[in-house]
């Protein structure tokens, strides 16, 4: 497989679409999705708005709006991104916010600057939407509590606004200002470093939050989720940079499995099952009769093929047609990001004579510990 061939696969064995996600159009080439579990948010505040005598579909309006506003924000990180370099899979609505994929995290100025740039739309939102109040010489709220319950729409998306740009700004690793933190650090402590004291600090304000959560009254579960989210974020980040040093120089020949079964898109089903009791495989991959890659077969694919074809049923028609592949000289923190998007699947490692390997989660966590069990980044090759 060339080159170009190989690249393509990798790119769209990246791109698949959140899970319990729905995509309902693009900004800048890059997909908007937005999560079922966001359609429940609608629902719960448009009944709030419907209580408070603002209406059901005044509040659902309120709250599309309040989130095109986190879009914009996420599409500020996307392409700031995209300037140096760095690609964004999709942006995703949450009911907590938005969730801008990017391909990888820059190191350094870059990671600085993609920080900040979400943070900066929601100034550059509020300023718009102050020079609008001021054109139509709205009265300004005496307080917080009056931009809360009475006062128009565009000061409350003001207020909003300014609400996001200061929150994400709280050094609290992983949102934005720990990110900024994290960033500022590597500069002078290097990105290991700099990630662990900004994981802690993350932790320490996640503690904080926790705490404030159930200070009465009453208790705020808003806090305690955020406390929660913060807390497992900043630790994800931790130990994602410790596994990127581990790693680092390292390729993906390095950590493939090189002895595995593999099966043709024309096999029954009933073969796939018994190489799976036979072995310890839980995923196949499919060859053609050119000994091209044509895809995976997934344990979970497997069986759920057999509870609804039967053992008679095709490979090809329960295989993944689009599975991740690198080439065997690509740095394995490239892998550890594919692996971590899709942490069920494979990654197949394919060179110029076709199919060489390939990488699962297991067996890169078992690079991880010989690595850092020796100490350092060497000549290491893991095989089944």
């Amino acid at each position: 497989m060339d080159d170009d061939a190989t690249e393509s696969r990798v790119r769209r064995g990246g791109e698949g679409g959140s899970p319990w996600s729905v995509r309902i159009g693009a900004l800048a080439g890059i997909p908007i999705r937005i999560h079922l579990t966001f359609f429940l948010l609608l629902l719960w505040f448009g009944n709030v708005s419907s209580d408070q005598g603002e209406g059901f579909l005044g509040g659902v309006v309120f709250m599309l709006l309040l989130f095109g506003c986190v879009v914009l924000h996420e599409l500020g990180h996307a392409l700031a991104a995209r300037r140096f370099g760095v690609a964004t899979r999709e942006i995703v609505l949450y009911p907590f916010g938005g969730v801008a994929r990017i391909d990888r995290m820059p190191a350094g100025k870059a990671e600085l600057v993609i920080a900040l740039a979400g943070p900066a739309v929601n100034l550059v939102l509020a300023a718009l939407l102050g020079g609008a109040l001021f054109a139509l010489r709205a009265h300004a709220p005496d307080s917080a509590e009056e931009v809360i319950a009475d006062a128009p729409v565009l000061w409350q998306l003001l207020w909003a606004n300014l609400v996001l740009f200061g929150f994400n700004l709280l050094p609290a690793f992983p949102m934005d200002g720990g990110r900024v933190l994290r960033a500022t650090l590597s500069l002078f402590l290097g990105e290991t470093r700099a990630t662990n004291i900004a994981a802690a600090v993350g932790q320490s304000l996640a503690l904080v939050f926790a705490v404030l959560a159930f200070v009465p009254p009453p208790v705020k579960p808003v806090l305690l989720l955020i406390a929660f989210f913060v807390f497992v974020g900043a630790g994800q980040e931790a130990s994602y940079q410790r596994s990127r040093a581990a790693v680092r120089g390292l390729t993906a020949s390095n950590a493939m499995v090189t002895r595995f079964e593999t099966l043709a898109p024309q096999d029954p089903l009933s073969r796939a099952a018994q190489l799976l009791l036979a072995t310890q495989q839980q995923d196949f991959p499919v060859l053609d009769a050119w000994d091209r890659v044509a895809g995976v077969l997934h344990r979970s694919a497997l069986l759920a093929a057999l509870a609804g074809e039967g053992r008679e049923g095709t490979v090809l028609e329960a295989m993944d047609r689009e599975p991740p592949v690198v080439r065997p000289d690509a740095p394995l923190e490239e892998v550890l990001r594919l692996l971590q998007a899709r942490p069920m699947q494979p990654v197949l490692v394919v060179g110029e004579r076709g199919l060489e390997g390939m990488i699962t989660l297991e067996n890169f966590g078992e690079l991880l510990e010989i690595a850092e069990s020796l100490g350092r980044t060497g000549a290491i090759r893991i095989r089944s």
